[in-house]
């Protein structure tokens, strides 16, 4: 089921923006033309963990154009070509997956702690929140928290959990948000351009560096969970400050603090079965949406005064923005919108155990029809009647007239009501008599309530009806799909690893254009010396981002997106074949295992791979291209040997007989251009024809060598004098 959002963010609110990660992803697992062609592709149901590493496999396929395979690799058979697509997808999948590894779990399970953390201090410190400064309660249960996250877990954990109870991660996206949303840079060198961060390209990986440099002081690669321990005193201290900051900010609302995340704990408990359960994105969103109506049915209507509070907690959106998006769709009251919230729960239930039983197209279908039926009896009982009224007519013999008229044949009217029907006629279309007995039948059954349950007096209060449901069920699902964001960071993570190569790429290329047009030998070293320099600042970075990667995968990682190769066969290259850090001192391949991972060596054996697979691929299009010219040259002598001057006067000397009255002399007569033309063929004629074999008796210019008159007797080489007099003769 998919349907329209109503509790939007900025990103949401402006159509096409896909700078944050987490949102886009949802949207588009949201919709339902990216569901029917993930069905399409991904067949039988998933875990959880496999399908969401299917669809960013998917999105990065489809959506972001990024390919494992070159261009070499395309294969002009469609079956080959889908066979390579499919493979693509295939090694796609399982990348990402041992990317993602386990962190999707282990984050649903930091939220749920994040969650807890937030409840306990509304249990413990709530009457506190008015006191500026964090009481020293606050400062063990942060020491408490981080002690409960498991020491086998990412060590970006940690930071996570952090970002979460202080605001951070929020403040640093709005940031981020803002700086793509803003001017670019320009006029920057190309080192400058090169080697900058790139921020608003990676707004959650930007998040987790900013993080990490804010607790750690720089840039740096944990290799464990955080601890207490860990921490300097300072840092300790603005954690409890910001985290004490941030549950301030809520004022009086800490109860609706406090009920949201119980709800979200909740929910996560639920999320968590199904990351090892088969399902699909279509069942998943139906289970957590009846845990939604249900949760927040029976939230809002035992605390109508904290509703917008609740679920501005819950999705992570100001208490403003909520009020305004639900009062748009008509939601004002709060405990009606728990009701139908908790109706919405029931309806679905019952649905399960039997078919429904009016389609939307039939109910858009009854709304016409219904409509059409009070057009035509408001213009019956106002303008009609009242005409007629004015004319002179009884008005009690007027009273007496309903629509049911209208469903009698018209040689039965009499008097008045022929009268009535024709003045109707004037004002609205009227149906025939059977087709007015269908929409009274059809009115009366909806009335009643026999069809569908619906029981509505008017058009108007059906078509309300069907738009508060939409919106009721839309606000359902937005619930959900707010809570399934909130656990995708990693997720985005991987995909932003796939998209900074990418752009990288593009960078690099550009790169090389410059190298390749540079002709001082120095400048070109030192243009690749800062390619050399990107790279070692991008081996760093995945492994702060990923920090349970050893280093061959994460060189193997690089080396598969600039060489077009999958991942294990990118691996398998580095490890089996020379380094070019030995060349022309031993061969042997790098061990990557021993080495730091900001080491130079590493991504000089990366970016010289690169290198020299680019110059050999230059040198071949090169070749290519001097294979073509040198081609189109011969074919172009070719031609100009095939022309035969004695052609020309031939045409021009025969037109003359074949010409139509209507054509005027000018293109008859010989003229100065003719004779250049004449002049510049004879010229080619004689040079092209110097050494032929000819007979200096007849003429003839036998190929042979051999006069078919005078045998061999005549023979000669012909110079230009016998090629002049040949044409002669031949003109």
């Amino acid at each position: 089921m998919s349907s329209a959002w109503i509790l939007k963010t900025p990103q949401m609110r402006e159509a096409g923006k896909e700078i944050l990660l987490r949102e886009a992803l949802v949207a588009h697992m949201r919709s339902t033309r990216d569901r029917q062609i993930l069905a399409s592709i991904a067949g039988d149901e998933r875990p959880l963990e496999d399908l969401l590493s299917f669809f960013a496999s998917f999105y990065v396929y489809n959506y972001q154009g990024l390919r494992l395979f070159g261009p070499d690799s395309e294969s002009s058979s469609p079956d080959r070509k889908t066979d390579l697509e499919r493979e693509e997808r295939r090694q796609l999948e399982l990348e990402i997956r041992q990317l993602l590894g386990n962190t999707f779990r282990e984050e649903v399970d930091i939220a749920r702690l994040v969650s807890e953390f937030f409840v306990t201090v509304c249990d413990e410190l709530g009457l506190s929140a008015s006191v500026p400064q964090p009481p020293d309660r606050l400062c063990d249960l942060v020491v408490e928290f981080l002690s409960k996250i498991p020491s086998d877990y990412s060590p970006n954990a940690s930071i996570d959990f952090i970002n979460a109870i202080t605001g951070w991660g929020a403040e640093f996206r709005r940031d981020l948000y803002a700086k793509a949303s803003g001017l670019k840079e320009s006029a920057l060198t190309l080192r400058d351009e090169l080697i900058r961060e790139h921020e608003e390209e990676i707004i959650e990986i930007s998040t987790l560096k900013r993080g990490i440099v804010r607790i750690r002081g720089q840039l740096t690669y944990l290799t464990a969970p955080l601890r207490a321990e860990d921490l300097l005193p300072d840092v300790l201290d603005s954690i409890v400050k910001s985290a004490w900051e941030n549950i301030c900010a809520r004022g009086q609302r800490l109860a609706a603090l406090k009920i949201a995340h119980g709800i979200r704990i909740s929910f996560l408990d639920f999320v968590e079965e199904y990351v090892d359960t088969p399902t699909t994105l279509e069942r998943m969103e139906q289970e957590l949406g009846k845990k939604a109506s249900e949760a927040f049915g029976q939230a809002l209507i035992d605390n109508p005064g904290l509703a917008h509070s609740i679920i501005s907690a819950f999705v992570g959106l100001p208490e403003e923005d909520v009020k305004a998006a639900l009062r748009q769709k008509g939601l004002r009251d709060p405990v009606e919108l728990g009701r139908a919230l908790m109706e919405t729960e029931h309806e679905e239930s019952v649905s399960e155990q039997k078919e429904p039983e009016i389609s939307k197209e039939e109910l858009e279908n009854i709304e016409r029809s219904m409509r059409m039926l009070e057009k035509i009896e408001k213009a019956l009982n106002g303008p009609v009647k009242g005409m007629l009224r004015a004319r002179g007519l009884r008005a009690a013999e007027l009273e007496k007239i309903g629509i049911d008229l209208l469903t009698k044949d018209e040689s039965t009217l009499v008097g008045i009501e022929k009268q009535v029907l024709a003045e109707l006629r004037k004002k609205v279309r009227v149906p025939p008599p059977d087709e007015m007995q269908r929409l009274i039948d059809l009115r009366a059954r909806v009335q009643s309530g026999e069809i569908g349950g619906l029981e509505a007096t008017s058009a108007t209060e059906m078509i309300q009806r069907r738009v508060h449901s939409e919106a009721v069920n839309s606000l359902r699902l937005d619930l959900v799909w707010h809570l399934i964001i909130g656990v995708m960071t990693n997720v985005a993570r991987v995909v932003e690893t796939y998209l900074r190569s990418k752009h990288d790429l593009l960078r690099i290329r550009a790169v090389l254009k410059s190298i390749y047009e540079e002709t001082e030998m120095e400048l070109q070293y030192l243009r690749e010396e800062i390619l050399i320099d990107l790279l070692s600042l991008r081996i760093y970075e995945m492994k702060c981002v990923h920090p349970e990667l050893d280093a061959p995968t994460v060189c193997a990682w690089l080396h598969a997106r600039l060489s077009n190769k999958s991942l294990t066969a990118a691996k398998d290259e580095l490890l089996s074949t020379p380094s070019p850090v030995y060349e022309g001192i031993v061969e042997a391949s790098l061990a990557l295992d021993r080495l730091e991972f900001n080491n130079y060596a590493i991504a000089y054996d990366v970016m010289h791979r690169f290198l020299t697979r680019q110059r050999l691929a230059k040198a071949r299009r090169e070749e290519l291209a001097l294979e073509d010219k040198r081609r189109e040259q011969e074919m172009l002598l070719q031609r100009r040997k095939s022309l035969d001057v004695l052609n020309f006067i031939y045409t021009k000397a025969h037109t003359v007989f074949r010409v139509i009255g209507r054509v005027g002399t000018r293109g008859l007569e010989w003229g100065p251009s003719d004779d250049m033309k004449c002049a510049n063929l004879l010229a080619f004629y004689i040079q092209t024809n110097r050494g032929r074999p000819v007979c200096k008796q007849c003429g003839a210019t036998p190929k042979d060598g051999v006069c078919p008159d005078h045998g061999r007797v005549y023979m000669g080489v012909a110079d230009d004098m016998d090629n002049l007099s040949v044409f002669v003769m031949r003109a």
